[in-house]
């Protein structure tokens, strides 16, 4: 039996700070604090229905990062894969750490920038703990 995951589908926010921290947000936890539980999926591999990813997706739980109230992330796993376990805006961690202003550069990222990151990387770890746990998952 293939162990249980929870993927982590950032948004693809290209050219933007928020879109930034999304992704990096998913690379900390997919490599780093949620190394062995999570995994990481690409949008637009979704979008075009590749088959065997939205079926590993069906099969697993699911959070999506989204940098803008568009929630592209979301809104294309609700349609393509019918469901969406968690959801994280990477609006509320800059919300939520008002003396961390992000750069707006993004190559490299800044790093308020990065600290935000791992921020919301925490929470996200957490949020991938619980609904492992909710699975019956070690």
């Amino acid at each position: 039996m293939t162990k249980k995951k929870v993927f982590i589908i950032p948004c693809s926010g290209i050219g933007k700070v928020f879109g930034s921290i999304g992704r990096e947000t998913a690379y900390i936890v997919a490599n780093e604090l949620s190394r062995e539980k999570a995994a990481l999926e690409c949008l637009p591999l979704i979008v075009k229905g590749k088959s065997e990813v939205i079926e590993a997706l069906k099969e697993n739980k699911v959070i999506t990062i989204d940098g803008c109230p568009l929630k592209c992330s979301y809104n294309n796993l609700m349609e393509k894969v019918g469901k969406v376990d968690s959801q994280f805006m990477t609006t509320n961690v800059v919300k939520e750490n008002r003396d961390l202003k992000p750069e707006p550069k993004i190559i490299p990222i800044g790093e308020n920038t990065k600290k935000l990151s791992q921020k919301l990387a925490e929470q996200v770890a957490k949020e991938v703990d619980r609904l492992l746990e909710e699975e019956g998952v070690e």
